[in-house]
């Protein structure tokens, strides 16, 4: 096996490990809400007061239209999103968090952040800085290799 794939599975245990890590009350709300990658990206692409229509929302997380409407209807019916018509164009559906959908998608990042301190709390500051560019350098390249 060579160190490239030895090195990505690793790196892949690492991650599991990570995700296994006891997560806060935010993250146990999102298990019992029974929320997915799609949801959550959704979550973020509205956070903090952005307004995007279906179709917007369907491009961005590259799902079709019908797939974006169940998305929705779950978040409406859980009460972190809500939809209104456009001002100009009544055919048109606008989506956008609620304040329990804000407030949700606050405490997230606010848990997120802390998990990604404790990680870095195990470096010296001139290792984080050093682990934090190597990083950058491997999504970048990741980002190249994708376009």
């Amino acid at each position: 096996m060579s160190d490239l794939v030895a090195n990505a599975q690793r790196m892949l245990k690492l991650f599991e490990q990570m995700r296994d890590v006891r997560h806060g009350s935010a993250f146990g709300q999102i298990k019992r809400l029974n929320l997915s990658f799609s949801h959550m990206r959704t979550l973020h692409l509205l956070a903090p007061d952005n307004v995007l229509s279906m179709k917007e929302l369907a491009e961005q997380l590259q799902l079709t239209a019908p797939s974006v409407t169940v998305l929705i209807r779950h978040l409406i019916h859980i009460n972190l999103v809500q939809r209104s018509q456009h001002a100009d164009d009544s055919r048109v559906s606008l989506v956008s968090l609620t304040q329990t959908g804000r407030e949700l998608y606050a405490q997230l990042t606010q848990e997120h952040t802390e998990r990604m301190a404790t990680l870095l709390r195990g470096l010296s500051a001139d290792e984080q800085t050093q682990f934090l560019d190597l990083l950058e350098r491997a999504v970048h390249a990741m980002q190249n290799d994708r376009d």
